[in-house]
């Protein structure tokens, strides 16, 4: 027979979304388990975070040790647009504008950040199962999710709880089975990457370069340290099953990019490319992130181009609003349909605000002006100054008021926040007609 565990909650996955709401419930005092399917330190790409982490990783105790260990982001520089000339934005205008004290973000090796996170869960009250490979999602006989069955070292087991929250990434444990997917066309895109040993540094060393490609796609460099780069090129897959006809080679086409960039062939020797790594990161949104005794945050639920580095951002916010949700259904079960659903209005409206910019974003033939006067129109900004409006929308700063406050039994706080997300909404698409 085998064994069983019941908590309050069981985590599917341990990544930055699982790892950060197993440890605001196990914070708040709810007995949590978390299940990650891999042994960490595990390699993984997303490693340049936005500023908007910062208030959750002060509320997780993080913010001394990332600082310790971690390259410091103080802006974005771009080459994108109409204008030939780079530009830059650096984060400090919007926290300055919101009062906070917050001035950076961090580059992450993401092995190093993911096991800190989930380190940080068990510190703060999480029970941590590795190599757990869940195998079945439990179910009452009203179709209620009630708990996974997984295996760990070779034996079966069982977890139960009274809710389960899918943060597998893009594995989708439970929203393959529970909720169809909703896959963004435009944004099929494929990424091919590597690492640079030694780089020589743009004019502000801590930036993400971002940087438009003559031809289709864009390419980044993110500084991990003083010596170490990351450099990817993301194209659409199609623009890459093209390019790679004739017997030319993945590496082939990421040499082209790089070559034809105006700053990425000025940081990195081209004759020094280590081994490639790939992946796809086709946009997807799940029809529901909710449903009866479950809850999906992170990439099991929805993912965007990663053009703004907002993956790791939106997930683990998605997750701090889960927390909350959760944790009023749990002191109140009669209250977790109303709860959940004004969690699952509100992460859809930060996914459809991020989505709706980075496609307009896509197009890099516009002025600059342009895309902050936009970014203003489609976010709820912290100040009527459009650089700044900018700023927010991509370092996820725009976002942090309603995440932090959110009360999902607040009935007018909620209704208030969807109110000025339509009427900016309505703003941006009466405007829009490009």
């Amino acid at each position: 027979m085998s064994r069983t565990e019941n908590v309050d909650v069981v985590v599917v996955g341990g990544g930055p979304a699982g790892s950060t709401i197993g440890s605001l419930l196990a914070k708040s005092g709810h007995t949590v388990l978390i299940l990650e399917r891999e042994t960490f330190p595990r390699y993984h790409i997303g490693e340049s975070m936005v500023s908007g982490m910062a208030p959750l990783m002060e509320e997780l105790g993080l913010i001394e040790e990332l600082d310790a260990r971690f390259q410091h982001k103080s802006g974005i520089s771009l080459r994108w647009g109409r204008d030939p000339e780079p530009w830059r934005s650096d984060f400090s205008a919007a926290f300055s504008a919101t009062g906070s004290h917050f001035t950076h973000a961090w580059h992450v090796t993401r092995s190093e950040f993911d096991q800190l996170m989930l380190d940080n869960a068990r510190k703060l009250g999480a029970t941590v199962h590795e190599a757990a490979h869940v195998t079945e999602i439990l179910r009452d006989e009203t179709g209620r999710v009630t708990g996974v069955a997984y295996t760990q070292d070779g034996e079966s087991r069982r977890a139960t709880g009274r809710f389960v929250v899918d943060a597998s990434g893009q594995g989708r444990v439970l929203t393959r089975q529970m909720t169809e997917t909703t896959w963004q066309e435009d944004l099929r895109n494929v990424a091919v990457w590597t690492y640079f040993d030694s780089y020589t540094p743009i004019e502000y060393k801590d930036d993400i370069l971002v940087e438009a490609i003559q031809g289709g796609g864009w390419v980044w460099g993110i500084p991990l340290s003083d010596t170490r780069l990351s450099m990817g090129y993301v194209l659409s897959a199609g623009k890459l099953s093209e390019a790679t006809r004739g017997g030319r080679t993945q590496g082939d086409v990421f040499l082209d990019c790089l070559e034809s960039s105006h700053l990425a062939r000025t940081m990195v020797d081209l004759g020094a490319v280590g081994e490639l790594k790939t992946t796809r990161d086709w946009s997807h949104v799940c029809d529901t992130f909710h449903g009866p005794g479950w809850v999906a945050v992170g990439d099991s639920a929805a993912f965007i181009d990663p053009l703004f580095s907002s993956g790791v951002w939106l997930g683990t916010s998605a997750a701090w609003l889960a927390a909350r949700a959760i944790g009023a259904a749990l002191e109140d079960a009669e209250q977790e349909q109303l709860a959940l659903e004004r969690f699952d209005t509100l992460y859809r409206q930060m996914f459809k605000d991020i989505l709706a910019y980075v496609r307009f974003f896509m197009d890099p033939t516009r002025l600059r002006e342009e895309y902050e006067e936009r970014a203003l129109q489609i976010q709820k900004m912290v100040t009527q100054n459009s650089r700044v409006g900018f700023v927010s929308m991509i370092s996820g700063v725009s976002a942090i008021a309603d995440v932090v406050d959110f009360d999902p039994m607040n009935v007018e706080d909620v209704e208030d926040v969807m109110q000025d997300w339509d009427e900016q909404t309505a703003a941006a698409s009466s405007t829009a007609g490009d």
